[in-house]
């Protein structure tokens, strides 16, 4: 497998792959186009760019190479190497570097390097299986044939039907108003409203005494009461019982509910000294690193940044990715 074989395969899956003592492939997000001209749709995708001066060996082609090959790191650096050499031999004698499905690199009269991407390749993973398509322009018809129809004149209305036709929705009006007014005169109900209202008489109800023919008193049945603060109310405990219940169901729930949180790993150190040292060097940076514990096979994990918002934390990692460690990636705890 060819040296440019390997770049192609991780610009798929990182925004920058360095060839140490070459320089470093970068990708960049390009949004879908329309060629004004042919019609054509182009999806969107990654276009690539090489920048010289990215020459420091990130570990991250190196590490490719090592573990497909199955050889040790000395030996992929060697390779890599004689790779850059060869290259670097062919610029000097003006010839043209062509790499497959990434783009040529040659030098001008200046001596300056000049990067010509490929773009039949898209390395824009959520572009898989969106192709290139022309669509033919949408034929209109001129304007001024729809305007080409003929408009009839209405006949006038006569002044007299419009009369008649003001007559007209009068009467209608009026129908209803009618209908309460001999409503209200005609109804028997109302007649007989007063008369009704004026046979009730007031009737005087004599005054009962409790004492009976013979002259004795009855003596009225009073019912015995208790006063109310002598009563006493049993106590009911069940409400606080499932209350207590309840608030240590929401607490289980609580607990189970708890929201993941996920950390950029920079590194993994068996050594914990060489953990702090990370941590300390990333915080000189302006990250705000700490350790995330250790992993199963007991390595002590360093992480760049930990949210709970994944969005954030893929915001970082790439600036991370791009700016400091290639080799950064997620861990969700």
């Amino acid at each position: 497998m060819q040296i440019e074989e390997y770049i192609s395969e991780l610009l798929c899956q990182h925004d920058c792959v360095v060839v140490p003592g070459l320089g470093g492939f970068v990708t960049d997000y390009a949004s879908a186009k329309v060629h004004p001209v042919s019609h054509t749709f182009y999806p969107p995708s990654k276009t690539i760019l090489f920048n010289s001066k990215l020459i420091r060996d990130d570990g991250l082609l190196l590490h490719n190479i090592s573990v497909t090959e199955e050889i040790s790191y000395k030996q992929a650096k060697i390779k890599v190497e004689d790779f850059v050499r060869n290259c670097k031999s062919d610029l000097e004698q003006g010839k043209k570097l062509s790499f497959e499905k990434i783009g040529t690199i040659n030098k001008d009269i200046e001596d300056n390097i000049l990067f010509e991407p490929d773009s039949s390749e898209n390395y824009l993973e959520d572009s898989f299986g969106l192709p290139t398509f022309i669509s033919p322009p949408i034929i209109r018809k001129p304007v001024h044939k729809r305007l080409e129809k003929k408009f009839v004149d209405r006949k006038p209305v006569p002044e007299r039907d419009k009369r008649r036709k003001k007559v007209y929705w009068a009467l209608i009006a009026a129908i209803p108003i009618l209908l309460i007014v001999s409503w209200l005169v005609f109804n028997p109900q109302l007649k007989n409203k007063n008369a009704q209202h004026s046979s009730v008489l007031p009737v005087s109800v004599p005054e009962i005494n409790n004492t009976d023919k013979a002259g004795f008193q009855v003596e009225e049945n009073k019912k015995q009461t208790t006063p109310l603060k002598d009563f006493k109310f049993e106590e009911n405990i069940e409400p606080e019982q499932k209350l207590s219940s309840s608030a240590e169901e929401q607490k289980k729930i609580t607990t189970i509910n708890k929201a993941p949180r996920y950390y950029i790993i920079g590194g993994a150190f068996r050594n914990k000294e060489n953990a702090d040292r990370l941590v300390a060097t990333l915080r000189s940076k302006g990250y705000d690193a700490e350790h995330a514990g250790l992993n199963p096979a007991g390595l002590h994990i360093v992480s760049y940044f930990n949210s709970e918002d994944k969005s954030e934390v893929l915001v970082n990692l790439s600036m991370i990715r791009k700016n400091d460690n290639p080799s950064a990636w997620i861990l969700k705890k």
